[in-house]
This record gives C-alpha cells, sequence and structure tokens, in this order.
C-alpha cells in the first residue's frame, strides 16, 4: 500500500469489489463518491461500478490526484473460478502442495464467488472442508444424529443416462432416509463424457434443493470433517439393499421392507452401496405422493455455477 491508494483481489477479468484494501486518502474517498452515485442507478452492481468509477477517476487531469490502484498478490489473495475451476478442484484436496515451504500454494484469502446462491457457496465451502460453523442444531458435532450414505459407481452408459441414474438413486436414497430418520450423506456424482468426479452442485440447483431437503443430507465429504465425532466416524455398519445382479428393469421395494431390513440396527452410519435401478414404495399412497412430488421439485438440473 506504499504506492496505493486501493489494492484489490483480481477476480480473472476485473479488480473485485469483495475484497480491498483501502487508503483513506482524497483519491479512494472520491472514488467511493462516484461508486456511490453509479449503484444509484439501476443495473449497476457493487463491481462493475468499482471497476467503472476507478477508470473514471484515473482519466483525472491532475497527475497529483491520479488515483494509485493496485492488485493483491494473485497467488495469495484468489477468487471462486482461478481456485476452484482452473484447476478443476472440485474435492478438498488436503495434500495440495500447500505447505509452510511453499506458501505461493496457500492462499491466505479465498473469495467464494463465480457461483450463484449462498446456499451453493455454503454447500461447495462444506464439500471444501471450508466451513467450521456448527449452528444450533450441530451440523457436525452431533452424536444422536444417524446417517445413511451409498455410492455411486464409475457409470458404463452415456453422461446423460448415467446422471439420471444418480439422480434416480439419490431419490431412493432420501426417501429411505425419510422411513429411517437418517440424513443422508452424499456420494460423489460422475459429469461429462469423462464421466469426472463431482459434487452435487455441478448438476442440480442446491438452492432449490435446499428448500425442501435442507439438513436431510450432507456433503459427501462430512465424514472427513474435524467437527463429526470419532464415534460417529468409527460406527458404521455396511447392509446393502441386495438386488439380483441381473436386474435390468426398476425393482419396487416396500417400505416395510425397509424397516424390516435396518430399523432396529444402531450403528451411526449406514453404508448401503449401490443403489441400481431401485425404487421404494411408501406405503400410503397419499404420503408416496406428497413426497414423490416433493423430489420432483427438489431436483432441479443446474450447471456448476448454478445457473439453472
Amino acid at each position: 500500500m506504499q504506492n496505493a491508494d486501493i489494492a484489490a483481489l483480481w477476480d480473472s477479468y476485473n479488480l473485485n469489489a469483495g475484497f480491498l484494501v483501502i487508503r483513506p486518502s482524497l483519491q479512494s474517498q472520491q472514488l467511493y463518491q462516484s461508486i456511490r452515485r453509479l449503484t444509484a442507478r439501476r443495473g449497476i452492481d457493487d463491481q462493475r461500478a468499482l471497476n467503472r468509477a476507478v477508470r473514471m477517476t484515473k482519466m483525472q487531469r491532475n497527475h497529483d490526484e491520479i488515483l494509485r490502484v493496485s492488485v493483491l498478490d494473485r497467488n495469495q489473495f484468489v477468487n471462486g473460478r482461478d481456485y476452484f475451476e482452473r484447476p478443476d478442484r472440485k474435492f478438498p484436496n488436503l495434500f495440495d502442495g500447500c505447505e509452510p515451504t511453499n506458501k505461493s500454494k496457500c492462499p491466505l484469502v479465498l473469495h467464494n464467488n463465480w457461483i450463484v446462491s449462498k446456499e451453493a457457496k455454503i454447500y461447495r465451502f462444506r464439500e471444501h472442508l471450508m466451513w467450521l460453523y456448527d449452528g444450533d442444531d450441530q451440523y457436525y458435532s452431533s452424536e444422536a444424529r444417524n446417517y445413511l450414505t451409498y455410492t455411486n459407481p464409475t457409470p458404463r452408459t452415456s453422461p446423460r443416462n448415467a446422471t439420471e441414474r444418480e439422480l434416480s438413486a439419490l431419490k431412493t436414497a432420501l426417501v429411505i432416509g425419510r422411513l429411517l430418520n437418517r440424513v443422508v450423506i452424499l456420494p460423489r456424482f460422475h459429469c461429462g463424457i469423462a464421466r469426472r468426479l463431482c459434487p452435487l452442485n455441478s448438476i442440480i440447483h442446491i438452492k432449490t434443493f435446499d428448500s425442501i431437503f435442507s439438513g436431510r443430507y450432507r456433503e459427501s465429504s462430512f465424514l472427513r470433517h474435524p467437527k463429526v465425532p470419532d464415534s460417529v466416524k468409527q460406527s458404521v455398519a455396511d447392509r446393502r439393499l441386495v438386488l439380483h445382479a441381473y436386474q435390468t428393469s426398476d425393482a419396487l421395494v416396500s417400505d416395510s421392507d425397509v424397516l424390516r431390513l435396518f430399523s432396529e440396527l444402531s450403528d451411526k452410519v449406514l453404508n448401503m452401496g449401490n443403489l441400481p435401478r431401485v425404487k421404494v414404495g411408501l406405503g400410503n399412497r397419499s404420503v408416496d405422493s406428497e413426497f414423490s412430488s416433493k423430489l420432483q421439485t427438489a431436483i432441479r438440473r443446474a450447471r456448476y455455477r448454478q445457473i439453472h
């Protein structure tokens, strides 16, 4: 800041309005007066206003009054696109090269942008083990809550069919979770022609999903979080909903069968393995129809940045 009135995080194309350092100089005060005037106009958000105001202020004729602008170290102050997307970092890597002797790979600040909605931002931080807030419901630390998890094997079909099958398995897991009063720990999904592993926000709209199932699921990295008790991490039972290997059409399993097989289990985490081509029906037709409608509404397709 010795030679700058403002130093901002670089946001791939321009200055980031969400994280910046400002010297209380006349030039920076004039800059923010300009930003205030611009944001008062319809359709001008804070970031566009900042960059437009910088260009306007730097065009002043008096050289002594020109706004001095700098960019924060791009290795240590990183935007969401450069951290998550450009290296295709979809999941946490605890051995990502961030060592005390190699601080160029250790960001001091990560701006969780380039993704739409607060719900999606929180989900992404949770998936990357960057969220520590436990909340009144003890999101991580509860020892009373029970969970179920399952896996998505590498698909052999086309990407579109694979996604539809994985979303069908998600619906089945949510139905079983409702029956057994267990929170569903998500698996990893597969995206694109290469069938690369991806998180839930790569295929569905998180804000819509949370509007119905918030609190009833956990991210795929949940059991790796340091606040999850060992009593939960170490209490895992493998109990698969077995189908014949030659099963080629959807199989319907009754809610009474699910309760008979799994309701008496006291393990904190129930691992159901793969859930291929299986649907669980709720015995009450009205309840089944209502829950199916919720699933249909909640699972709304979207892209990674949550553009739906």
